[in-house]
Parts: structure tokens; C-alpha cells; sequence
């Protein structure tokens, strides 16, 4: 793991912004104005986040009570559940920590296996904002089954007094899979 203690994390979040569709103005939220976070401050706040990766980890310990969601498909499950973002959250990662594998329903796919990634690849932080990029690998479309390409993904919580209390990332919502079949 490479670790960055403070680099623009606007990089990262600048680019998942400066994808939004024309008409919607994405809100900048940077680090509070002024902060001055120590190396110890900065430490413990990517321990924070980087803990909500780890497998086992009790993730609705790691949250505060105020979490506020700005993934919109994570928004858009909890509006459907009638439910605000923490407690969409504890129903999504409530319960008894999971020991390995995959959940209900999500056995080990057939065919080739991609290479193992690195969840967290690039960790930084600025003030009480951790950045952690993820690197994956996807099957290639276009190519034989087994031919991988490298993806980076991101994940951008704020951390205070030891909390995970927002969170960012670069998902959208998807369109419905189109009916199979003949004649549909």
C-alpha cells in the first residue's frame, strides 16, 4: 500500500465531479476552511477509513449517527426503504460481521478468476477528508474470457472524532437490464 499523507484529494473527487451531467452543479465540499490536522490527526483518520475495508470489520460501529450518503444509487435504495442515510447504512451493513466469503446468492463465478486487486492501493488524507483508491481488474468486453484490464475505483469518507460521517464515491445509477428472451 502506498500511502500519500496529504495530497489534493481534489484530484480524485475532481474527477468523479467533472463527470455529472450537464445542468447538475456538483457541490464542492472541501476540508473545513483553516483546518491544520496534525500527521497523528491525518494517521488516525485513514485508520478510520481503512478499517471500513477490512474484512470482518464492524462497519456500523465506524459510522456516526449524522452519516450523510452521496453515493445515488445508496441515496435512492434508502429513499425507496423510506429510510434517511445511517439508517440505510446499519440495514445494508448491519448485523454480525461476515467471516469470508461471498453473501447469500454470490457464489464464486465460473470461468477464469481476475488477478487479486488491491482495495487499498493509494490512501490520503487531508484534514478530515480520506481518499482511498482501489485497484481492481475487469474482464475485457471486447477480448477472450480471462483478458483483464486494470480499473481504479474510489471511495472519499470525512472522519470526525474517529467517525465516518460521509461518504463519496464515483457510482451511478444503472439502467435496467434489458429483457431477455426472443420476442420481448
Amino acid at each position: 500500500m502506498r500511502t500519500v499523507t496529504v495530497l489534493s484529494w481534489a484530484m480524485a473527487v475532481g474527477a468523479a465531479l467533472g463527470a455529472a451531467p450537464a445542468g447538475v452543479h456538483a457541490q464542492v465540499v472541501a476540508p473545513q476552511t483553516g483546518c491544520k490536522a496534525t500527521p497523528a490527526e491525518l494517521d488516525a483518520n485513514k485508520k478510520v477509513a481503512m478499517e471500513f475495508f477490512r474484512p470482518g470489520a464492524d462497519r456500523v460501529a465506524l459510522a456516526d449517527t449524522t452519516y450523510k450518503q452521496h453515493n445515488p444509487a445508496f441515496v435512492k435504495g434508502g429513499r425507496e426503504a423510506g429510510l434517511g442515510d445511517y439508517e440505510y447504512f446499519k440495514s445494508r451493513f448491519g448485523g454480525p460481521p461476515r467471516q469470508g466469503g461471498p453473501g447469500p446468492g454470490r457464489g464464486q463465478a465460473e470461468g477464469p478468476q481476475p488477478p487479486a486487486g488491491n482495495p487499498l492501493e493509494i490512501v490520503m488524507a487531508e484534514c478530515d477528508v480520506v481518499t482511498i483508491i482501489h485497484k481492481n481488474f475487469r474482464q475485457d468486453p471486447t477480448a477472450a474470457p480471462g483478458t483483464w484490464y486494470e480499473v481504479f475505483t474510489f471511495d472519499t469518507f470525512r472522519v470526525r472524532n474517529g467517525k465516518l460521517v460521509e461518504h463519496w464515491d464515483g457510482a451511478v445509477i444503472n439502467p435496467p437490464a434489458p429483457a431477455s428472451g426472443r420476442g420481448n
